[in-house]
């Protein structure tokens, strides 16, 4: 590099000029051929081709090594950063891609080309010859500043220019055609063509057409290296000025190729139909996958681009694949879909691309491959490799649908429920995988098959409800295969279920709740019920001995869901729990589903669950002769979404006054919600309390807790004949001491013979409060003391802790309506939060206060209940409490 100088002359290189453009520019100002400059730059001429120097300058544009920047630098005076934005290597990343060892623009990539480059004629005139470096870019068609299309070739010997290395024997001539023309003499060198290109015509837009638009948003993304508009703008993911133009060659390739005349004119906008018009005779055939490029003039991509951009510039992918299938629609729907799956071949595109051609042959495809492409999906894609993702999900599904998802997406007609869940669940398993259905089905217990699965699929097709559950099974496919599943179904398909619900767990089950067991089909639809919420498995796939397989045993089944009540229905849970910890299955829920948010927003033609009044079913279903089809004819409802509600959240059990049985029963269950067995045997063994002050605590009578000893196992003493045995205290009596006449626990306990902690422990044994602990104060609790010694006799049991006015104020504004339900929605609760409250104020009262309403009769209260509102009004009257609501 010492050994080079300055050049005498120098010429400032224009703004985004081309490096080979302006070394021709001051080849003619010094008028000198190219071959005396070149090492005058340090560059080496260019020599023959079977020289082994060929890493010589006949890539300038393309790209200059550092060593060559420096000595052109050192020549000119130029900073060689600005020499390497001269070159298209200032692109390279960008908008094409440069082989740097050899020093080329791979054809593969948007357009690139090794040599030649169009013109803009009026900036040939307005730089006197300058060449513009984007000119190379083979997305390059239009001259934003003149508005006009850029030209191809050469009017006079119609090569594109720049095509061929210059040749470096004759002094420059910027602006005219540099192409060898006609042989001369013998002996003479070739004359060049000479054409001023600054003449040649090109086609003028108007300011705002569509392709000076196309042109601009190409050059943006190229600037920016990245794509945000249309489908790309629809995506969380960012895509680089590489992926974008891509996508825009290899679908602008093709529908050159493939779109339609008529697609063509009716898709694209008016102001490109004349310039369609004067090309659609050059557009190319196919060669293999590519069109054919000698065609590719710059009307003709124009228009390929412009037809691509209308495709992407759609909002989503689904709008893109509609517009695509416009444009390539013929007349016959197997020669479109030929067509569009022609585009697969497309070289290097992205999965968006990909995903709009996915979609546009949705209306083309069966039923079963909208599956397996995941068409109604945010991003469609093609099918998984056999096995993999299939094997997982058959772990995460249930060979029968799951409830409350076959309800919502089941069809107002034409399909049971017993041949529909089955296929639901094998579609499901089909979303987005190559596998053969007959597989699928096998792996899911064999419980369907392929061709009842197909026609479930035809079937929802002809309804027209198929894209709502098309879409419903691929956002579950979405969701099973991002989440893990509390229940491996595959594992439970596997059990041994014959020993599940013995008959005496059944009813004990039965007992607990205060009803009666049945005959023995009673045990026979509970344990296929709890078999077909643990298996996943229909009921006629069950162990032989309670298998539902006649079509007499289907009412017993209906039936069997107005039943259920809350206790029954938690004794079949903790059975069912129970049977999979011995069958080494822990840490599983008995059943599960996916959350129903997954189908927001579907228009499902079946019933939505969470929109059914509960409340009004129970009330309907406890009526007398109340079937549960009549009850989902009433509601508006189908018959399958009532069952489903009723073993969710079952009916409460009535009180039925004739039915002694269903009385003590009822006692039973409150007996046993109040003492369980080690509550029960500490009252017994250690506090030495008999069975009728047990009794009195809990609300029930003694036969209800000798009963209940029996089945704990509880030896029962000999009652003493004598009264309450020795180190009994009495609830009231303690009360009305300590509470309202103020007397120390220490000193009750020397006036019985028992110790201040034994006093303790029968005061919190009978809800009275303790207003020391520890010798501590608690205030609060002295507070509700003091309460209790102003209230009515009859309420002083209520204080058991804060908010006892509270509650009997509430107590006292319940009682002026119909049913619990209708007072929650007055009073702006829950009603089940209500029930609570009432049932404390019962058990602290020690009586039954209301009586709940029926469908003949509305809710009332009992004579103590009555007694108890009067007290409550009593005392607002002076001002004890605030106003009743």
């Amino acid at each position: 590099m010492s050994t080079l100088r300055s050049l005498p002359i120098t010429v400032p290189p224009l703004p985004g000029e081309a490096l080979d453009s302006w070394f021709e520019v001051i080849a003619h100002r010094m008028r000198t051929p190219l071959s005396d400059l070149l090492p005058a730059l340090g560059l080496a001429r260019r020599v023959d081709a079977g020289d082994c120097h060929r890493d010589i300058p006949a890539r300038w544009a393309i790209l200059l090594r550092d060593n060559e920047a420096a000595g052109i630098s050192h020549a000119t005076g130029v900073n060689p950063q600005v020499l390497h934005a001269m070159t298209l290597a200032h692109f390279d990343g960008r908008a094409l891609k440069i082989k740097r060892e050899t020093r080329q623009v791979s054809r593969w990539h948007h357009w690139g080309r090794q040599a030649g480059s169009r013109f803009c004629p009026d900036c040939l005139a307005e730089t006197k010859g300058r060449w513009k470096l984007s000119w190379r870019l083979g997305w390059m068609f239009a001259c934003l500043d003149h508005n006009r299309l850029l030209a191809d070739a050469c009017s006079q010997c119609h090569q594109m220019p720049w095509k061929r290395l210059h040749q470096q024997r004759y002094v420059p001539e910027p602006g005219t055609c540099a192409f060898p023309g006609q042989q001369g003499e013998p002996g003479r060198r070739h004359r060049r063509c000479g054409y001023r290109l600054s003449e040649v015509a090109s086609i003028e837009l108007g300011p705002g057409h569509t392709l000076l638009t196309a042109q601009k948003l190409l050059t943006e993304i190229a600037e920016r290296d990245s794509a945000e508009f249309g489908v790309y703008a629809s995506t969380p993911r960012s895509f680089s000025a590489l992926e974008a133009l891509a996508d825009l060659r290899a679908l602008s390739s093709r529908l050159l190729a493939d779109a339609t005349d008529s697609g063509l004119v009716n898709v694209l906008p008016h102001d490109t139909h004349e310039i369609y018009e004067g090309v659609k005779g050059f557009l190319p055939e196919l060669v293999g996958a590519v069109p054919a490029r000698r065609s590719l003039t710059a009307p003709v991509q124009a228009i390929g681009i412009a037809a691509a951009l209308r495709v992407l510039g759609q909002s989503d992918v689904h709008a893109a694949g509609r517009e695509l299938r416009h444009f390539v629609a013929a007349e016959d729907p197997s020669e479109t879909l030929r067509r569009l799956t022609g585009f697969h071949r497309m070289y290097g595109i992205t999965p968006l691309l990909s995903a709009v051609q996915l979609t546009a042959q949705e209306p083309m495809l069966r039923p079963s491959d909208q599956l397996r492409y995941r068409l109604p999906a945010f991003l469609p894609s093609r099918p998984f490799p056999r096995g993999g993702v299939a094997d997982q999900r058959v772990h995460k599904i249930p060979s029968c649908f799951w409830p409350g998802w076959s309800v919502l997406l089941s069809p107002p007609q034409g399909a049971y429920t017993r041949t529909f869940r089955p296929c639901l669940s094998a579609s499901l398993a089909l979303v987005g995988t190559r596998d053969d259905l007959r597989v699928i089905t096998r792996r899911l217990g064999g419980v369907t098959t392929r061709q009842m699965t197909s026609k479930i699929l035809q079937l929802l097709h002809a309804q027209g409800l198929w894209s709502v559950v098309n879409t419903a099974l691929v956002r579950l496919a979405d969701y099973l295969d991002a989440h893990e599943v509390p229940i491996d179904y595959q594992r439970r398909r596997m059990v041994d279920y014959t020993d599940l619900l013995p008959e005496a767990r059944w009813r004990q089950i039965c007992d607990d709740a205060g009803v009666q067991p049945g005959q023995g089909r009673r045990l026979t639809v509970a344990r296929s019920t709890l078999f077909e919420q643990m298996s996943g498995l229909p009921a006629h796939l069950a162990p032989a001995h309670f298998a539902i397989t006649r079509a007499m045993d289907r009412p017993h089944v209906n039936y069997f869901a107005a039943f259920l009540t809350p206790e029954i229905r938690d004794g079949l849970h903790r059975a069912g729990a129970d049977f999979l910890a011995q069958k080494g299955i822990e840490g599983e829920p008995l059943a599960w589903e996916p959350p129903t948010v997954i189908a927001d927003g579907l228009e499902t033609a079946g019933h939505d669950l969470e929109k059914i009044d509960i409340s009004r079913l129970h009330h309907m279903i406890r009526s007398p002769s109340m079937t549960t089809k009549q009850a989902a004819r009433e509601l508006g409802t189908s018959h399958e979404a009532v069952r489903v509600l009723l073993h969710r959240f079952p009916a409460p059990a009535q009180p039925r006054p004739r039915s002694r049985r269903r009385n003590d029963g009822e006692a039973m269950r409150i007996a046993k919600q109040a003492f369980p067995p080690d509550e029960f045997r500490r009252l017994y063994y250690t506090e030495r309390l008999g069975l009728r002050q047990i009794a009195d605590l809990a609300g029930v009578s003694r036969n209800v807790t000798r009963r209940l000893a029996e089945q704990y196992g509880i030896e029962v003493r000999e009652p003493n004949a004598t009264g309450p045995r020795k180190g009994y205290v009495d609830g009231a009596w303690l009360r009305e001491q300590y509470l309202v006449r103020g007397r120390p626990l220490a000193e009750l306990g020397r006036e019985k013979g028992l110790s201040p902690t034994t006093m303790t422990r029968w005061a919190k044994l009978h809800g009275i409060p303790v207003t020391k602990v520890n010798g501590h104060t608690r205030p609060e609790l002295a507070q509700l003391a003091a309460q209790a010694s102003k209230a009515p006799e009859i309420l002083r049991p209520a204080f058991t802790g804060p908010g006892a006015w509270d509650r009997l104020r509430e107590f006292a504004a319940l009682s002026r309506y119909r049913t619990l339900k209708e007072a929650a929605e007055a009073l702006g609760t829950h009603h089940t939060a209500l029930i609570t409250r009432v049932g404390r104020l019962r058990r602290e009262i020690g009586h039954p206060l209301l009586t709940r309403a029926t469908t003949a009769s509305p809710m009332k209260l009992t004579p103590i209940g009555e007694a108890v509102v009067a007290a409550i009004h009593a005392a607002a009257e002076p001002g004890l409490v605030p106003p009743i609501m």
